[in-house]
């Protein structure tokens, strides 16, 4: 089996960007970018030396086209937080680090999982791309803006919440909640499983809508089972279990060249029809005749499915409260590089989702 680790010593040339949590450099070799977490490494100045690990950027996969910073040539690194925790995340690897997760013993809010809870019939939103978190939460806060959102974000793409731009960006509205879980970590608030991140949203932040999702870089393989999103049963069947109603944004698009991604993605399609085996809610939005037929056939060729699955068919159009949307949100949003324009009916499909959990 092939594998590959590789590192280079680069020169810090500028600093395009720095906040609280990273520094995005400019260097002098590989990707000529680079991404340092402070939380890993040392504060770097123009000059100095730094190890980026290439291997991604080398093999032209994942990370935007960025080189991930391993450490300073010349700085060690220690910090220690207010809130000492001993929870290991990113465990066993040189970047395995404590955090103080909500469930802990030292946690305020021990206590609280000490029994079990219910989400008595709040509709939890399933999200299988990070750029689905942007737009729910632009369309959200056009549509009802009293309503507060948390995210709880999965280990199943990017561990680190601070490489997305756009949760950062959002962030500074103060309005958006983030429990990152498992090995991901960077988010308001660290837990160590959905099912605690769950309990703690819906009984101590007492939010309005519940989203799981992942952060940027899902993996795929053009493989029957081999991707990221098989996670999604997961998480269907813990809102089930915890009687909440789990309710499935497809991924849709007719403009995907990918025989398995063109109408509904084997991703949806896979994931819920034979894994997901408690019943679950999947809307889909608007569309004409042809498109539709499409949709519906997929469906059926996966019949019988391994649960009986709330399927609807929206006759309300979207596309004005997704085009307000996209206009309100401090960052354009794109999915897979495409936009509303060009692939509106993944976008409208966020909408829908939100729509029919939030109205029916």
């Amino acid at each position: 089996m092939k594998r590959m680790y590789r590192e280079i010593e680069v020169t810090v040339q500028a600093i395009s960007f720095e906040d609280d949590h990273i520094q995005k450099l400019r260097t002098d070799k590989g990707a000529k970018q680079a991404i340092l977490y402070k939380r890993f490494c040392s504060e770097a100045a123009v000059g100095d030396i730094v190890i980026v690990n290439v291997t991604a950027t080398d093999l032209q996969l994942g990370t935007g086209g960025w080189d991930i910073v391993v450490s300073h040539r010349h700085k060690a690194l220690h910090w220690k937080a207010e809130n000492e925790g001993h929870i290991m995340k990113a465990r066993y690897t040189p970047c395995q680090h404590s955090v103080q997760t909500i469930e802990s013993q030292e946690s305020d809010f021990h206590a609280l999982f000490q029994k079990s809870f219910s989400l008595a019939g709040l509709p939890v939103f399933l999200a299988e791309l990070h750029s689905m978190i942007p737009l729910a939460f632009s369309l959200l806060k056009v549509k009802y803006p009293k309503k507060r959102l948390c995210v709880i974000i999965d280990d199943q793409a990017s561990l680190p919440l601070f490489i997305s731009d756009q949760l950062r960006e959002i962030k500074k509205t103060h309005t958006l909640i983030t429990i990152t879980v498992g090995q991901a970590f960077g988010g308001d608030y660290e837990a160590i499983t959905v099912a605690s991140a769950l309990q703690f949203a819906y009984n101590v932040l007492e939010v309005d809508c519940l989203l799981i999702s992942v952060g940027p870089g899902v993996v795929g393989s053009g493989s029957y089972y081999g991707f990221a999103g098989m996670i999604q049963a997961h998480w269907s069947h813990i809102v089930s279990a915890l009687q909440g109603r789990p309710i499935w944004i497809p991924r849709i698009s007719f403009i995907d060249k990918r025989s398995r991604h063109f109408g509904l993605s084997h991703h949806t399609l896979t994931t819920l029809c034979e894994f997901t085996f408690k019943p679950a809610s999947i809307p889909f939005p608007f569309m004409d005749q042809e498109k539709l037929k499409i949709i519906k056939a997929q469906l059926v060729e996966r019949e019988p499915y391994a649960s009986d699955h709330h399927i609807y068919f929206s006759s309300v159009r979207v596309d004005e409260w997704v085009e307000e949307a996209l206009k309100a949100s401090p960052l354009p949003i794109q999915s897979m590089g495409k936009t509303f324009a060009e692939d509106p009916h993944f976008f409208c499909a966020v909408a829908e989702a939100l729509r029919f959990g939030l109205e029916s």
